[in-house]
């Protein structure tokens, strides 16, 4: 088989470019990408502690959904004892250590969540209609973006 000439890329024998100067966006974004990290880090461990210290103070307007789904009998101690798990939970993240054994704990606590939409979907869909969400929903569907910022802090690539 013969290949045309028309057919064979043409060799050029121009100088290569020269690397166009950093722009300030290149400058800037490897730091503002360490901040972000570090205010997420701040921000979902924050709402971890925030949240836990509601349930264990019997102030957070979730307890009463917390019961509602869970399919056993809970005590009183159970709302607080979550509570308490979200604080360390929180703290956990707020210190960046042993990532790879939080990422599991955490992603169970958030996937957990996730059975008010099959345990009590009357409590998320308005009319049974998976599209459209009560606020139940919505708060409890917004945990897929928790999860994702939990993957990402716990999962950065180590520094060789």
């Amino acid at each position: 088989m013969t290949v045309s000439s028309q057919l064979r890329p043409t060799r050029t024998t121009s100088r290569p470019t020269a690397p166009r100067p950093a722009g300030r966006y290149d400058r800037l974004a490897p730091r503002l990408h360490h901040y972000g990290l570090v205010l997420l880090r701040a921000g979902l461990g924050g709402v971890f502690v925030w949240f836990g210290v509601l349930k264990v103070m019997d102030l957070s307007p979730a307890a009463e959904l917390v019961v509602a789904v869970i399919p056993f009998e809970t005590g009183a101690w159970f709302v607080p004892a979550l509570g308490w798990a979200e604080i360390v939970l929180g703290a956990w993240l707020l210190t960046g250590r042993a990532p790879a054994l939080l990422l599991p704990v955490l992603g169970g606590h958030l996937l957990g969540t996730f059975a008010v939409l099959v345990l009590t979907p009357h409590l998320a869909f308005d009319h049974g209609n998976p599209v459209l969400l009560t606020l139940v929903g919505e708060f409890v569907v917004k945990n897929v973006v928790l999860l994702a910022a939990a993957v990402v802090l716990t999962t950065r690539p180590r520094a060789e």
